[in-house]
């Protein structure tokens, strides 16, 4: 037999005796899930690595509040955790803040927590918080949430509350809603988890404030509404419009100033602040704010003699001349008015844009996302209509302040997430403890 020959029975040979049944089926690994956050407040990136097997599950480049919301796969067994400052700098990256080992069982979802803080002499110390959740089951037409409580201190609230290390309350608010009566969540002290609690399924906020009071609010969030699975089996994502879901949402400090943790916060808006328009800027009609960001104006419609169209041109500005960029149901935090009351944690109950025609026409569309004004019947003369639009949104405030605001109010938006950008005021951010 020739090499060639033997060559290829051997290979032959080797292909039957590796070849399957067809009906075998390739076991699925075993795995436990974990949730990730750091919620320590005074220090720079973290690295949490789980060093007795490799694994995808460690929590890398982790900035003060930095969460994995979703479950990740974590391989069941004792596994040994070590917490490294994040740096490329192997005498600092080799340093651990943290060791710790904990058994994880197949199938269980878990939550770490790094909480405290890093400096020397400051309490609490950082520690880790390992928990085995034990989730709620909400109906097909509910969710679940409870709160965790992870901040030490609320200092930097806007609205400054009286006492920084009291507990909260927690409110769960539905449209256009501000609190009142009975919280959903009471005197919630530090790293103590709440029970969880079914509610209907829809969109809510969740605002905090000082226990056994309504104002002003500490902070306020949206819960993050979710997505809903697709066809084909796709899976959908957690939040409060999604039955079946199941959340956590936790309290978490502001960074500590000056140091090595993220101190950034979202960019601010002002108020229509043009002299002519001062009267207009931020007023109150019973306990509804309408604040003007600006205004513009543009000779549209334009036609020469004949009938020639020509390009719109703006002719005036006030403020920004442009959108307040809020949507209904938004989360929005005032502050710079003279009168406390217009500001803080804020609803967003309408955004009300309005465009002015001159000359007015039936046809004329001045609210809503399609505003024009109507071109004249007869299209062959020189003709123009002044298009004034200007931009408005509005919000419920407790209390009766002057008519109108005064001082220069500014307000700064927080769109629904899980996680929280802010890090000047205390935040909620929400994980997810069980998919829908």
């Amino acid at each position: 037999m020739t090499r060639v020959r033997l060559f290829a029975c051997c290979v032959v040979l080797l292909a039957l005796g590796c070849k399957k049944d067809a009906t075998f089926t390739e076991p699925l690994p075993a795995y436990a899930h974990i949730t990730w956050l750091n919620a320590v407040s005074d220090t720079g990136q973290l690295d949490v690595r789980i060093i007795d097997i490799p694994t995808n599950a460690s929590f890398m480049d982790a900035d003060f509040r930095s969460i994995q919301p979703f479950p990740l796969n974590i391989e069941p067994g004792t596994r040994h955790i070590k917490v490294f400052n994040s740096s490329t700098v192997d005498t600092i990256a080799k340093k651990w803040l943290l060791d710790t080992s904990y058994t994880f069982v197949d199938d269980q979802p878990y939550s770490f927590y790094l909480l405290g803080f890093a400096r020397a002499g400051s309490t609490p110390a950082m520690h880790a918080v390992i928990t085995n959740l034990t989730p709620a089951t909400p109906g097909p037409a509910q969710f679940a949430i409870r709160v965790l409580n992870l901040a030490p201190s609320l200092a930097g609230s806007i609205r400054a509350i009286t006492d920084t290390l009291a507990n909260s309350d927690a409110f769960i608010l539905g449209r256009n809603v501000l609190p009142s009566g009975a919280p959903a969540f009471t005197n919630l002290p530090f790293n103590t988890p709440s029970a969880y609690i079914n509610v209907d399924t829809g969109g809510y906020r969740l605002a905090l404030t000082t226990t056994g009071t309504t104002d002003p609010m500490v902070v306020q969030a949206t819960i993050p509404p979710g997505v809903a699975g697709a066809s084909g089996g796709t899976p959908g994502v957690a939040g409060s419009r999604i039955g079946g879901s199941v959340l956590t949402a936790i309290i978490v400090p502001r960074s500590v100033p000056a140091s090595a943790a993220p101190q950034t916060r979202p960019t601010s808006s002002r108020t229509d602040t043009s002299t002519s328009q001062a009267s207009q800027k931020i007023t109150r009609s019973n306990d509804t704010v309408t604040v003007q960001v600006g205004s513009i104006t543009i000779l549209t419609n334009r036609r020469k003699a004949g009938g020639a169209s020509q390009t719109d041109s703006t002719i005036a500005r006030t403020g920004t001349g442009a959108s307040s960029g809020v949507t209904a149901a938004g989360v929005i935090l005032v502050s710079g008015a003279n009168e406390t009351q217009y500001n803080g944690w804020q609803e967003v109950l309408s955004v009300n844009d309005t465009l002015i025609c001159s000359p007015s026409d039936p046809g004329d569309v001045v609210t809503g996302n399609n505003r024009k004004c109507a071109p004249p019947a007869d299209t062959t003369l020189a003709s123009a209509d002044t298009a004034r639009t200007i931009f408005r949104f509005r919000y419920r405030i407790v209390g009766a302040p002057a008519t109108p605001g005064t001082g220069t109010a500014v307000y700064r938006q927080y769109p629904a997430a899980y996680t929280a950008a802010d890090f000047a005021t205390p935040q909620i951010i929400f994980v997810v403890d069980k998919r829908p």
